[in-house]
């Protein structure tokens, strides 16, 4: 038999090994296309659609933008081929060097050398550099993966086919072709319009806030229960006008017999033009109940997500809603401000005293007196702590689920390195509370011993 070293002439093998290498090269390619086209944002993209001249550069752009799973087949498709490719023709090239008889130590030096050829050359340097030059490189590889796409339409549309219908068999949605933007491109683009000066810190701050606060349910910004101003139905009209006065709302529930039974809402302008009406304004103020003037209430669940409250006060034209929980009693109410105030901070009138927000007042870098009323969001973005997880909104209602009963004034409890001591009490809930974070007591406690010493 005929040695194969001796039938493989220098040319052959020569060619043979280059086109290993163009191989080995078009896998680079295909790789770190495939690494730029899913770097560069859809943002920049219509950046570049926007600018660019050429027609046919257009098209190209937005085909990329439009259908970036088509061009994303193509490159794996490509890809693979490739590979497959480079790893025959390697074998063939170690037989024909190799004498008769040592297939098997072919296949073993084929199986590690391109092993480490692919993975450096064909996969992790070029992808590392796509990665870090994205725009260059999606400039420069973009016409030809364009043209690469539309050679393997046919292929391109029967795997997608194919692919779809496995997702769809497995539960999962079909891949969308259409355009779209994510919501962490559009945080980029906030960030952009910001750092080059377009958007006001302020104006960023509050389409960030938008997008962050798109799963906010009503329950977490809500006035709880025992804390809503309310009425009962057969007071006079007196008695709401003191409320009022006394409480500075402008819209206060009716209820009857109990806080769950809400049945209206009165509106402090409706008390002025039903008393403007009549003739006899004193009589009118304690003869008349409140459930005379009040308005037909608006009920929402406590999951309703604020971005669709906000809409359904729009349409309504109405700004308060009443929250009920999932048995119908009433939880909380919640007002077309408390959804403002979300995006812009603290909003104050003329009868708002500021000072008496302050929720969080720090007494040393370990020490702080909080209102149990304080939502635990809030205390651990200001203080930069962690609680461990819980269902309740508030530190009070915390506090309540883990002892499981109503604490006593002076009472301390130790929670993973908190400890919370109760200073006062209300009617029903836990009005202040001392709070020490243990690890920053101790870091104070050493910086007074260095001190000292």
């Amino acid at each position: 038999m005929e040695d194969p070293a001796s039938t493989g002439d220098p040319l052959s093998l020569f060619l043979n090994f280059l086109f290993l290498v163009l191989l080995i090269y078009l896998s680079g390619l295909f790789s770190g296309s495939e690494t730029a086209l899913t770097s560069v944002s859809r943002l920049r993209l219509r950046k570049l659609l926007k600018e660019e001249k050429d027609k046919s550069m257009r098209q190209i752009l937005q085909a990329s933008l439009e259908k970036p799973n088509k061009m994303l087949t193509a490159i794996l498709i490509m890809n693979n081929l490739v590979n497959i490719l480079a790893s025959s023709v390697a074998t063939l090239l170690v037989l024909r060097v190799l004498p008769e008889g040592a297939q098997s130590t072919a296949a073993a030096i084929v199986t590690g050398v391109m092993t480490f050829l692919i993975l450096v050359f064909g996969e992790i340097t070029p992808k590392i550099h796509a990665r870090e030059n994205a725009e260059k490189v999606f400039r420069r590889i973009i016409s030809f993966i364009s043209f690469v796409t539309k050679v393997l339409t046919p292929v391109i549309w029967i795997l997608m086919n194919i692919s779809n219908a496995l997702i769809v068999l497995r539960g999962g949605k079909k891949v969308r072709e259409t355009p779209f933007i994510t919501e962490d491109e559009i945080i980029s683009a906030v960030d952009v319009g910001h750092e080059e000066g377009v958007l006001l810190p302020e104006e960023r701050r509050m389409m960030k806030m938008s997008l962050e606060l798109k799963g906010t349910s009503v329950k977490e910004i809500m006035t709880p229960r025992v804390e809503i101003v309310c009425i009962e139905e057969d007071a006079v009209i007196r008695d709401l006008l003191n409320l009022v006065h006394e409480e500075g709302y402008s819209r206060i529930p009716v209820y009857r017999e109990n806080i769950d039974r809400i049945v209206g809402v009165c509106y402090a302008k409706d008390i002025i033009g039903y008393i403007a009406e009549r003739k006899d304004p004193e009589r009118i103020l304690d003869t008349i109940p409140v459930k005379e003037i009040m308005r037909v209430p608006f009920f929402i669940p406590e999951t309703k997500k604020i971005h669709d409250l906000m809409k359904e006060f729009k349409q309504k034209k109405i700004h308060l809603a009443i929250v009920v929980d999932e048995y119908g009693g009433t939880a909380g109410l919640v007002s077309m401000e408390d959804i403002l105030e979300e995006f812009t901070g603290e909003i104050l009138d003329e009868y708002d005293v500021e000072s008496e927000e302050i929720t969080i007042e720090k007494i040393d870098e370990s020490t702080y007196i909080i209102d149990g009323m304080t939502p635990i969001n809030d205390i651990e973005r200001e203080l930069d702590i962690k609680f461990p997880e819980t269902e309740f909104e508030t530190v009070g209602g915390y506090l309540l689920e883990i002892l499981e009963r109503f604490p006593d004034v002076g009472e301390i409890i130790h929670i993973d390195g908190f400890n919370f001591e109760i200073i006062a009490i209300g009617k029903n809930r836990i009005e202040k509370i001392k709070l020490t974070v243990e690890r920053r007591k101790k870091n104070v406690d050493q910086k007074r011993e260095k001190t000292a010493d």
